[in-house]
């Protein structure tokens, strides 16, 4: 299993983009454009949440 899903390159310029700092726009594009198109991405992130929980962690 992955330790993570985005790199420290990818997650600066996300938290940039959520709080409004001027980030790259071809940068997030691209990660939106990939996020959007990923629905396995989004359930597999649900999925270890819930087992998370389950865990009290």
């Amino acid at each position: 299993m992955r330790a993570f899903i985005f790199t420290k390159q990818e997650r600066e310029a996300l938290e940039a983009f959520l709080t409004t700092r001027k980030p790259s726009t071809q940068d997030v594009s691209h990660l939106l454009d990939k996020i959007k198109g990923n629905s396995v991405l989004f359930e597999d992130v649900y999925l270890y949440l819930q087992v998370r929980k389950s865990l009290g962690s």
